[in-house]
């Protein structure tokens, strides 16, 4: 059963991980109409550990019905032989075979009890297995090695003698081959060459995040292998192709980057002079302080609320503002616009001086000035020296320089020819266009349709029988499996009270003589083998039947949360509760806790119940004034505590996991953004952040969990007096002959296992409050419904052709900002083949445009019209048929090449899809899209061609390439609508001309 748990364990994290990988991918997913392909190949992970599940199922009822069926065996046994040795006058008194057998009777009780604890501490040694091989794990790079040289003073020369590498994913591949180079101290050295040429590997190096097998890469001398790891990445900073921020203020981001410097500890307003020091440096704070909370500005997961250039400039300032000795710069500046872009390099190369500094860059003339341009081409470097003299050569670089003089007169003196009509008649808005400033309005309307509409704040809590109804009601297939259930957790349950009966019936045996002792004797022990055949059987069936609907509730709530997840719009990513890892959270745990609850819990519970029931009206049948005294005096008050006890666990567990999935949110940012948070270097306080969200779980926990547990302490101790009320008031009949012998120790036996279970109720509190919980946020998230969806209104509203788009007097503001107005007014008519460029300073609105155009978010007020239909009425999944986008931040997802491109085209129809993930689309076909994006070259070039996987989020392949298979995904679907934010920024100078 272990090795079954440990497969599914497995499977789940591969799910995970792919569900992730989907998850920070919301915006594409959306755009590309990507989510029933992509939850139907999420459903093959859940259906594999479905199946291995299912396996488990015979193990189950087999481990829990022979445990049962023991202990009845062993009740059998110990009277026959009580009986045996009393018929041969061995045993004196008979009180000593029925304390023999009472005492034998509490101790397998209690041994049955840990039946269910048995299947939970297999799974978790299985999860603990994982965890402690994690642990163990000895990295050949460790970020929390304090040992290693610290020079006295950085002079910033850097040697790489003859480096051959290849990624430890693709040994075959080599990415850089006999690799030997310079960079001089204070000198500013550029690496240009075309995408996958091995640029930025140079810098992934210089960063160790890989150690190459046999070369020597050292700093002022010293190979850097023999350096301390974070004094190396403080003193060699690095800024991105693709910003990454993390969860928090702008002045939290910043300041990060003072980590492992003189600053760290400094008082708060010393911290905050460095802070704007570096973000005007970066060009960063005119546009931090015209926000309204200024520094103080929430920047979302990954920064989503704030623009590309934006989130490149606050990065730009994070690395510069410890004055580093080494600068890297890899692309630092393609996310920026022109203007901001001229002044941002202006600064890089004011910080430049007197650093060495190594720029990545396909703009050449942003590394005009450099000392020395080395050209790379597959690993190799073809070319090297200033500009002046590489240009007078004539070579590769050239040949570059050229493309993009022609481009940039192209770009003076182009003339469309392939549009209808001349773009001189658009209208456009006469107000001015708007930066991300505070625009206080005095409409209040203008701001309400934006406010939270999504009813986020209604969760609905319900009681665990509405829970299990709705359950029960949403699973028709398993209606088989509820009635097994149901008949073996009733004749579980009758077992007890037949139980009481038949020692009743044992303790008139003694009073027998003769052979009729050993005659009575024998006939109730093999009464004890009937009850142990029927437990076998009625546990077995429970067990099977049980772990059936937890494994398929498992896979149909997975399924669910994921699939009722992207059916959101975007303002549901939006909000800080549901960030990537606070939902992979959600996703794994939610339906592990159902599992729980509809699992062998509930049987249990139901078992409890049934006995609770049957034995407490066997005792007021048998003998009425003990058996009603008792249960009246005893079990209110137990259901009152245990009731309690079920309140608090409740609160405790919802508040635990709202805490937990910001500690969740914070490892799944740090993990996903590793590279980041290595050149920082800022593992140590990621770590602390999580531990301290970690201990306001664990310290907001203390008070509720003392309550709970004073209530469970009181239902496992009032068993005892209530039995004693029930003894002692039973013995005080008997003395006025009230009652038999017989009907006392019915009804006596009958309090003590009604007692036991109604104790034994409330030990599998836990596991139904978080399973109720874990089900109302699942119902929660079923019957949340996003603004923008397909409805019956419009279920069968196409656009017509999509030959126009009107862009009517558009207000918008984010959901989540509304008092920070983003467009006012905008006004923009394009006609069918028109070509319109959206320019302006960062944060001006321009993706904007492009998210309300793909229908992202739906305006403020105006509106936008396609074909004269206003968008608000179209179907979304329709419309996005006929647009496609490329994002500034290409998003790849796991899988192959082959795999991403054919994502791009759309399912034929509801009635047709297929059972693959993804649609049907010739290799030719997408050959061709690979062309069109100057993307087959390199694609061919790889062992495994268009099967090359691309990794989690693309990371097996360079930014460049990542976006010409984003493009070529957009270009197969055709559309009619093209949307192109920044969609070229990451591309060489040649796969750009060709674009």
């Amino acid at each position: 059963m272990a090795g079954h748990e440990t497969n599914i364990l497995e499977i789940h994290s591969q799910a995970n991980s792919f569900a992730e990988n989907i998850l920070s991918s919301a915006r594409t997913i959306h755009a590309f109409e990507m989510r029933d392909r992509l939850v139907r190949k999420f459903n093959t992970y859940l259906t594999d550990a479905h199946h291995v599940g299912n396996k488990i199922s015979p193990h189950f009822g087999t481990l829990l019905s022979a445990e049962y069926c023991i202990v009845y065996l062993g009740y059998g046994l110990a009277f026959w032989q009580g009986i045996r040795m009393f018929s041969k006058g061995e045993i004196d008194q008979p009180g000593e075979i029925v304390t023999v057998i009472l005492s034998v009777i509490i101790a397998a009780t209690s041994l049955t009890m840990l039946a269910p604890y048995s299947v939970d501490f297999t799974r978790v040694s299985v999860a603990a297995a994982k965890v402690f091989d994690l642990i163990d794990r000895e990295s050949e790079i460790d970020s929390f090695d304090s040992t290693g040289k610290i020079p006295s003073e950085t002079i910033g020369e850097i040697s790489v003698d003859n480096v051959t590498f290849a990624y430890p994913t693709r040994p075959g591949i080599a990415v850089l081959d006999n690799y030997s180079v310079k960079f001089p101290a204070g000198k500013t050295t550029a690496l240009v060459g075309q995408s996958g040429s091995g640029k930025s590997t140079v810098i992934g190096l210089l960063e160790r995040w890989y150690n190459p097998e046999s070369c020597t890469i050292s700093l002022d001398g010293c190979p850097i292998d023999q350096l301390n790891l974070n004094w190396l990445r403080t003193n060699v900073r690095l800024v991105q192709q693709e910003p990454v921020l993390f969860q928090g203020t702008i002045f939290d981001n910043i300041r990060s980057g003072l980590t492992g410097t003189a600053w760290e500890d400094a008082p708060i307003d010393e911290q905050m002079h460095h802070v704007e020091e570096a973000a005007k440096l970066a060009f960063a704070h005119e546009f931090i302080s015209k926000l309204p909370n200024g520094y103080n500005t929430q920047v979302g997961e990954h920064g989503c609320l704030l623009s590309g250039g934006q989130k490149q400039r606050i990065a730009i300032a994070r690395s510069i503002i410890s004055k580093p000795k080494v600068l890297l710069l890899d692309e630092a500046t393609s996310a920026l616009d022109p203007e901001a872009e001229g002044i941002v390099q202006k600064a890089l190369d004011t910080v430049s001086k007197g650093r060495t500094t190594i720029v990545i860059a396909h703009k050449l003339a942003t590394i005009q000035k450099a000392d020395n341009i080395i050209v790379m081409m597959k690993g190799r470097i073809v070319e090297q020296g200033t500009h002046q003299s590489l240009t007078m050569c004539g070579g590769t670089y050239a040949q570059l320089v050229q493309i993009q003089n022609l481009t940039a007169q192209g770009d003076e003196s182009r003339d469309i020819t392939d549009q209808s009509e001349p773009l001189d008649h658009v209208p456009m808005s006469t107000e001015p266009s708007s930066t991300l400033t505070r625009h206080e309005t005095s409409h209040q309307s203008d701001v309400d349709g934006s406010k939270d509409l999504g009813g986020y704040d209604q969760h609905e809590q319900r009681g665990v029988i509405s829970v299990i109804i709705r359950i029960v009601g949403q699973t028709p297939e398993l209606r088989l499996a509820f009635i097994v259930i149901l008949m073996a957790c009733i004749v579980a349950g009758a077992t007890f009270p037949g139980l009481a009966i038949l020692i009743a019936n044992i303790v008139e045996v003694f009073s027998l003589t003769g052979s009729e002792i050993e005659l009575q004797g024998n006939f109730y022990a093999k009464m004890f083998i009937v009850f142990a055949c029927g437990c076998f059987v009625a546990y077995f069936a429970l067990g099977y039947a049980t772990n059936v609907v937890a494994h398929n509730l498992s896979h149909k709530f997975r399924k669910s949360i994921l699939e009722n997840i992207l059916r959101q719009d975007l303002q549901f990513f939006d909000r800080e509760e549901n960030t990537t890892g606070a939902l992979i959270s959600q996703i794994d745990s939610n339906p592990q806790a159902v599992l729980e609850l509809m699992g062998y819990n509930v049987g249990l519970i139901l078992v409890a119940v049934f006995n609770i029931t049957a034995c407490s009206v066997l005792a007021i049948v048998y003998s009425w004034r003990p058996g009603l005294v008792v249960t009246c005096s005893g079990l209110p008050p137990l259901v009152t505590a245990g009731y309690l006890k079920i309140r608090f666990d409740a609160k405790l567990d919802r508040e635990t996991s709202r805490l937990l999935s910001l500690s969740a949110s914070i490892a799944s940012e740090a993990i996903n953004s590793i590279r980041t948070v290595s050149s920082l270097p800022i593992e140590n306080s990621v770590l602390s952040r999580y531990s301290h969200e970690l201990d306001l779980a664990l310290a907001g926990s203390k008070r509720p969990v003392l309550a709970m547990m004073i209530c469970f302490a009181f239902t496992q101790s009032i068993e005892y007096c209530f039995m004693a009320l029930g003894f002692w008031y039973g013995c005080y009949l008997l003395s006025f002959d009230q009652i038999s012998i017989y009907a006392f120790f019915v009804a006596f036996l009958g309090v003590f296992f009604s007692g036991q279970s109604a104790a034994q109720l409330f030990q599998y509190s836990t596991s139904v409050t978080k399973g109720i919980n874990a089900a109302n946020y699942i119902f929660w998230l079923q019957d949340l419904q996003p603004s923008v969806r397909e409805t019956d209104e419009n279920r069968g509203n196409g656009p017509e052709s999509g030959d126009t788009v009107n862009i009517l007097d558009v207000h918008f503001s984010y959901p989540l900002r509304p008092e920070m107005r983003i467009l006012r007014g905008i006004n923009v008519n394009i006609k069918k083949g028109q070509i319109v460029a959206f320019v302006g300073a960062s944060g001006c609105g321009k993706s904007t445009i492009i998210a309300l155009l793909e229908r992202f978010y739906d305006p403020t007020t105006g509106s936008i019209d396609i074909d004269s239909t206003c968008l608000t009425s179209l179907n979304p999944r329709l419309y996005s048929r006929i647009v496609g986008l490329v994002q500034q931040e290409p998003a790849l997802l796991q899988g192959s090449i082959r795999e991403n491109i054919e994502l791009g085209v759309d399912e034929p129809s509801d009635d047709t899809i297929s059972s693959s993930a993804t649609g049907t689309v010739s290799d030719k076909e997408i050959e061709s899209a690979l062309r069109a994006a100057n993307g087959w070259d390199f694609v061919s070039s790889l062992p495994e061609g268009l099967s090359t996987p691309v990794g989690s989020h693309g990371t097996q392949l360079s930014g460049g390439q990542r976006q010409r298979i984003a493009i070529a995904r957009t270009l197969i679907r055709d559309p009619k609508v093209l949307l192109l934010d920044e969609a070229i920024s990451a591309l060489d100078t040649k796969s750009e001309k060709i674009i």
